[in-house]
């Protein structure tokens, strides 16, 4: 005589797929996407301006081209000065002067250049400001709070799908619904939410968890549709 099957002890699932619940975007989720959006063009918006900054500044530059320009034609000058070294009578102070153009070309050529280098590197830095002061303080700010909701988000969805319509899961939405929502939001929901988690009665509850997660729930998908 042959043994029946096994019996099953895993929990029944509902017809209709792998989850009971479908999950969608409501009120509280859209109006997460549009902070980040927000917070995105903001972002954009101030390294745009932040590179524009650094362009304009960074053109300044040819002021500096200009001042090596005009100190090289001054030394050139210099040199052509010291080719009349030699003319009788003259030819000593031609030579000091000479002497002092090629001082004052020199020192043009290299202010010139630092001066390049100096308006390269604040051109950087007030770009670098430009974009990141405004800007991050508030990623500081608002990242850790949208990594958590997210994180939260999925720990909510993966436990919808194990629950498998089960009711300790609607008491779970309805505690902590309890837990992180404030005093006033909790008796719009219901006049006493501690004694209605007493009583058994989770679904307002549970519901406006949801809703705070940015979540709700969509119509159960039914087999063979």
């Amino acid at each position: 005589m042959r043994a029946g099957p096994a019996p099953d002890h895993t929990m029944p699932r509902k017809p209709g797929g792998d989850s009971p619940l479908v999950y969608r975007p409501s009120t509280g989720g859209r109006m997460v996407r549009i902070i980040d959006g927000i917070l995105l063009v903001w972002v954009i918006a101030w390294i745009a301006i932040g590179l524009a900054v650094a362009r304009d500044v960074r053109n300044l530059g040819t002021l500096s081209d200009t001042v090596v320009r005009a100190g090289t034609a001054v030394g050139e000058t210099g040199r052509a000065l010291h080719a009349l070294e030699g003319l009788p009578f003259v030819g000593d102070r031609i030579a000091r002067v000479a002497t002092q153009v090629d001082t004052a070309a020199a020192q043009a050529v290299r202010s010139g250049r630092n001066s390049k280098q100096s308006v390269e590197s604040l051109s950087r830095l007030l770009g670098v400001s430009v974009a990141v002061i405004p800007t991050l303080p508030i990623l500081a700010m608002y990242t850790p709070f949208r990594i958590s909701r997210a994180r939260e988000v999925r720990a909510i969805r993966r436990a919808a799908v194990r629950a498998q319509g089960d009711p300790m899961f609607e008491e779970y939405l309805a505690h902590r619904a309890v837990e992180n929502m404030p005093y006033h939001k909790l008796r719009e929901i219901t006049p006493n939410p501690w004694r209605d988690l007493e009583a058994g009665n989770h679904t307002a509850l549970a519901e406006a968890e949801l809703r705070r997660l940015g979540l709700r729930r969509g119509p159960t998908r039914r087999g063979g549709a």
